[in-house]
């Protein structure tokens, strides 16, 4: 009988990894046939001043190096209003598989974009995670008191990963850098 669900337990995992691998293949298919018009296109516009202002609240000019704490005056309310609330957080979330596609598209060519892609692979997760603690938050009625500290880290991932991307572009020189920092 332990054989029987250790069986079955392995079929759960191996189908798991199966649905995983053909999902990250049929994200970079799609990426490698993007043009760089497409990528562009798939961006959603935001406010990029208010971001940097909510981002800088945390990181301000080398906060959190050499033991000085960050300090945050930025309250869940005016976070929530300069972004839009839950769905202007979820346009970032969107944003950020375009950000990882961006950088996909530079390792065509820059194979060390490697390294970037998956940086911003495991940022977009974090910032999916912090956007799913709101969403769980919204749903038992507790969206306004989680949404100041989970919404500002979501936002300087989001920021940071901007930053990365354009960093990236302008280290290969890739041409569209001026393009993809007015639309960032």
């Amino acid at each position: 009988m332990s054989n029987l669900y250790f069986t079955i337990a392995v079929f759960f995992f191996l189908a798991a990894l199966a649905v995983l691998l053909v999902r990250h293949t049929r994200r970079l298919r799609s990426a490698r046939n993007a043009d760089w018009e497409q990528l562009l296109g798939r961006l959603e516009r935001v406010d990029r001043s208010k971001i940097a202002t909510i981002a800088q609240d945390v990181l301000g000019d080398g906060a959190g190096e050499g033991g000085v704490e960050p300090q945050f005056e930025l309250d869940g309310e005016t976070i929530s209003e300069m972004l839009g609330g839950l769905e202007g957080l979820e346009i970032l979330e969107r944003n950020c598989q375009v950000l990882i596609d961006l950088a996909a598209y530079v390792q065509r060519w820059y194979p060390e974009a490697l390294v970037v892609a998956e940086q911003l692979r495991l940022n977009a997760r974090e910032l999916e995670w912090h956007v799913g603690r709101l969403k769980g938050a919204a749903q038992t009625g507790n969206l306004q008191t989680a949404f100041g500290d989970y919404a500002q880290r979501a936002v300087v991932i989001y920021y940071l990963m901007t930053q990365h991307v354009l960093e990236l572009y302008t280290r290969t020189s890739a041409s569209g850098t001026a393009q993809l920092q007015a639309a960032l």
